[in-house]
């Protein structure tokens, strides 16, 4: 799927106020694993002391990923699937 598609899809993973939990990147791995691709929107209280795109690059770096796309407190992953 390409960009410009993923920028009108919905969020499918949330972050919330506890930010990036084990369930949460449990969560993302499966959907790039299921789909290659995964939308993620953070709520304000998730970013205490980090912007978007630092934890945008900190989820893509755990799970071996690439970061897409970063608007406002939203970003696309992407995962070449195997």
């Amino acid at each position: 799927m390409r960009k410009g598609r993923l920028v009108h899809e919905k969020p499918t993973v949330w972050i919330g106020k506890h930010g990036l939990t084990e369930g949460i990147i449990s969560e993302i791995r499966k959907q790039l694993e299921a789909k290659g691709y995964v939308k993620v929107k953070a709520q304000k209280s998730a970013l205490v002391g980090k912007t978007t795109k630092e934890m945008a690059k900190e989820v893509a770096e755990t799970l071996n990923a690439s970061v897409i796309d970063v608007r406002g407190r939203t970003f696309i992953l992407r995962k070449k699937r195997k």
